[in-house]
């Protein structure tokens, strides 16, 4: 019991932090000059119109160590916690790449 009780409530802090993140809405030209130096996602396109909810998590995962890209973990871990929400606004609000 302890343990479902232990997973509801980190899933719950997890859906919260979320929230709280997609709250903040970002500004796209500070994104956009962040995302400078991010020549192989702007070559890809393969982060266009994600939604921010997503790439906020994905951001997230990658500064705290997580996922197995070691070179976006890297970079991540060197953003400002403050540049995530304007990177993610960049991005989703891209055109979708066909593939």
């Amino acid at each position: 019991m302890t343990g479902k009780f232990g997973a509801c409530i980190v899933a719950a802090l997890l859906a919260l932090s979320l929230a709280g993140a997609a709250a903040q809405a970002g500004d796209a030209a500070k994104g956009e000059a962040l995302a400078k130096g991010c020549s192989c996602h702007k070559s890809k396109g393969d982060l266009n119109a994600m939604p921010e909810a997503e790439l906020m998590a994905k951001m997230q995962a990658y500064k705290a160590g997580q996922g197995t890209n070691k070179a976006m973990i890297t970079i991540m871990q060197k953003v400002a916690d403050a540049d995530l929400p304007d990177l993610a606004t960049y991005y989703a609000g891209l055109a979708a790449v066909k593939k």
